[in-house]
């Protein structure tokens, strides 16, 4: 029956068996390709990696719209660099690490060091990649005291 149905919606849609034949195995091979890959969103304990950092973001720290801009150093990807956050009144610029989760630590962190400031850790408690790892939202909570300030804040990467 459900070969009849099959039949049923190729005849109904115009699209000749070939064609059909085609798409299902590009189909088949997406699936295979990216079934067990990185896309999709990942908890503070599901971060493997922090090599899709780089780029650009709208970045919501203290509630201000602003762009962060990560570079990674040659030979760091994923570990460490430099970082640019601008605002309407503001300019910092400074050097990052991050390290992804690992059983030892628990959680992903960001640490920025701004020149001429203190350093400041972020957790990343979750972030949203594509199959490339590269991270489109990332919600990130500062560090005070007694422990990560909430709300978390995001950082939206910038599509150019």
């Amino acid at each position: 029956m459900t070969h009849d149905i099959a039949s049923a919606a190729l005849e109904t849609s115009g699209l000749r068996a070939e064609h059909a034949s085609l798409l299902h195995r590009e189909f088949s091979h997406h699936v295979e390709k990216y079934a067990e890959g990185p896309a999709g969103w990942h908890g503070a304990d599901d971060i493997e990696t922090l090599v899709g950092l780089e780029g650009s973001f709208q970045w919501f720290e203290g509630g201000l719209p602003q762009v962060m801009t990560f570079t990674f150093d040659a030979g760091a990807q994923g570990s460490q660099g430099t970082y640019v956050l601008s605002g309407e009144d503001r300019l910092e610029t400074g050097a990052f690490s991050c390290v992804p989760n690992n059983p030892a630590i628990g959680w992903a962190f960001i640490v920025l060091d701004p020149q001429g400031g203190s350093p400041r850790p972020l957790i990343v408690s979750g972030m949203m990649t594509d199959a490339e790892w590269d991270i489109l939202i990332a919600l990130l909570n500062e560090v005070g005291p007694g422990g990560p300030v909430q709300p978390a804040f995001s950082a939206i990467r910038q599509i150019a």
